[in-house]
């Protein structure tokens, strides 16, 4: 009886592993995306420069004012405000070689479909599909 939920076990955790290394397989070229706890989290294949950049045109076309951006060599954080007062986070930082992570927070809770919106308009700006 114990082989067998042991097997069971090892079964489950090999179906997780997998699901989760098709998920990076998947979102590789357009950049793999989730939205967990209010936090949208995307990975794009660009260097953390371009995808600054990136970033903020996303944001003046979207017309989110940026009223704070620090970026270094490391890191870049970007707090904008929505026309309604709607706080917005944006934080990058390298994931791998040409690789960033880019996770935005609208609001004090999430708001998905807002985070989606500028989700895209990144990726539009990267030319990523």
């Amino acid at each position: 009886m114990r082989a067998m939920a042991g097997m069971i076990l090892v079964l489950i955790c090999m179906s997780l592993m997998l699901q989760g290394c098709l998920l990076l397989a998947a979102g590789a070229g357009a950049g793999a995306v989730a939205y967990v706890k209010g936090e949208l989290k995307t990975t794009y294949a660009a260097s953390l420069n371009r995808t600054w950049e990136a970033t903020l045109s996303a944001l003046k076309d979207l017309r989110i004012n940026v009223y704070s951006s620090k970026k270094d060599a490391i890191e870049g954080s970007i707090e904008a405000t929505k026309a309604d007062g709607t706080k917005v986070k944006i934080a990058l930082e390298p994931a791998g070689p040409d690789t960033t992570s880019v996770k935005i927070r609208v609001g004090i809770f999430g708001d998905e479909e807002t985070s989606r919106v500028i989700n895209r308009q990144i990726a539009s700006k990267l030319g990523v599909k």
